[in-house]
C-alpha cells in the first residue's frame, strides 16, 4: 500500500506519494515546484497564482485548461488525445481538469486547476511511462482526489 505526504500552502493541499522528492524543475512560466517519483516515471508540477477578479473563477479555469491543452497540441511529433475535460464549481471553489494521453509515446498528463478567490493553483501530473491507461488512472486517482482548498480560518 502506498503512503503519502501532505503538501500544503495553507490555501490548498495535495497528497503526493512519500517517495516523491522536490527537484529543480522548469515550467512554461518558470514558477512551478516540481516533484518526481524515485524511479523518475511520474512527476507533478504545482504552481500558485494570484487572481484579481473574484467573479471569473470558472472562466479563468476554462482558459487555463484550454491553454494547457493547446500547448500539448503544439508539441511536434505528438498526437494527444483529450480523454476527459471540464470544469465545475461549488461553494466558491472551482475545479478544472483535462486528462490527456499520447498513446504512441506512452505519456499521460492530467491537468488540474483549483481556485478560490484570490488564488489559483495549477497541478500537472505526468506519467512518463503510461503503458497501461487504466493502471495510470488507478495510480493517480488518490492524488487527484486529495487536491483541495484548505478551510478558511474563522475570524
Amino acid at each position: 500500500m502506498r503512503t503519502y505526504n501532505n503538501i500544503s500552502t495553507g490555501q490548498w493541499t495535495i497528497m503526493l506519494p512519500d517517495d516523491w522528492r522536490q527537484k529543480p524543475g522548469e515550467s512554461p512560466t518558470g514558477r512551478a515546484f516540481y516533484f518526481e517519483a524515485a524511479d523518475e516515471s511520474k512527476g507533478a508540477y504545482i504552481s500558485t497564482w494570484g487572481r484579481k477578479d473574484p467573479a471569473t473563477s470558472v472562466d479563468e479555469l476554462a482558459a487555463y485548461r484550454e491553454g494547457e491543452v493547446g500547448r500539448l497540441h503544439d508539441m511536434p511529433d505528438h498526437r494527444w488525445e483529450i480523454l476527459v475535460q471540464g470544469e465545475k464549481e461549488q461553494d466558491g471553489i472551482a475545479l478544472s481538469f483535462a486528462d490527456c494521453l499520447e498513446r504512441g509515446r506512452e505519456y499521460r498528463i492530467v491537468c488540474l486547476g483549483l481556485t478560490r478567490f484570490p488564488w489559483l493553483v495549477r497541478v500537472s501530473l505526468h506519467d512518463y511511462a503510461c503503458s497501461d491507461y487504466a493502471a495510470s488512472q488507478e495510480w493517480f486517482q488518490p492524488i487527484i482526489n486529495s487536491l483541495a482548498a484548505c478551510p478558511i480560518p474563522a475570524e
